[in-house]
């Protein structure tokens, strides 16, 4: 993926996932962290650098969680069933672990390289690394919400981005929205990126508009195609 890409996705997802540093459950009762990042089986949770919140009441603020105390509050978590109508914010007074801030931006890396790993090795997106960067930061955003791979059970939209039509791509890009709200503005936005793809293709014979160059949020148009010097 393009830098541009890489650096905007972490503040890009957050303002459909939130960034939670403690555990909670998402509306499918899913345990989750970070930028929405599922840590649902407790082995996944386990694998982290869980530690102690520094608020009253708390012992041993910061220091760091046994794997025994980590289960236990991912049990508790995952067992209350009303907390995935609550909202995340619900998890705050029942818990005691949190994630540093270093530790959720490793995390996210780490799986946004995957995904786009994943990504590549499907025939669909095999070109991904010449895509815009606002077609891979929509691909990106769609994998991050469905799984990796989410995308590629999407037929038409699959053959748009192998045909490099994003203009069609960000038609056939919609997830759906049943049962979870959160993937209107998502949608959205992934709509946007994939149409400004198309712009970006469309323009590159003039120079105007950089396949590197992340325009997200700006909505592109084919008035931002500088006509042709003759």
């Amino acid at each position: 993926m393009f830098p541009a890409v890489q650096s905007a996705f972490p503040t890009f997802s957050r303002k459909f996932e939130g960034r939670v540093a403690y555990m909670y459950v998402d509306v499918k009762q899913l345990v989750t962290i970070g930028v929405g990042n599922l840590i649902d089986p407790v082995a996944t949770a386990l694998a982290l650098p869980f530690r102690f919140k520094n608020r009253p009441g708390i012992s041993a603020a910061g220091s760091p969680a046994t794997p025994d105390q980590i289960s236990a509050e991912w049990q508790t978590i995952k067992n209350d069933l009303s907390l995935a109508t609550k909202g995340f914010k619900a998890c705050d007074p029942i818990t005691q672990l949190e994630l540093s801030d270093d530790a959720i931006d490793t995390l996210i890396l780490d799986r946004l390289t995957k995904n786009e790993n994943f990504l590549k090795r499907q025939q669909w997106f095999q070109n991904f690394e010449t895509w815009p960067a606002d077609a891979q930061l929509g691909l990106l955003s769609m994998s991050w919400a469905m799984g990796p791979g989410g995308p590629g059970g999407f037929p038409q939209f699959r053959v748009a981005c192998q045909n490099l039509d994003f203009k069609a791509a960000a038609t056939e890009c919609k997830m759906n929205e049943a049962g979870n709200p959160g993937l209107v503005p998502r949608n959205q936005a992934n709509v946007t990126l994939f149409s400004n793809a198309a712009v970006v293709l469309a323009g590159q014979s003039q120079g105007s508009l950089q396949t590197a160059t992340l325009y997200y949020p700006r909505v592109l148009t084919m008035a931002d195609i500088a006509p042709s010097v003759s």
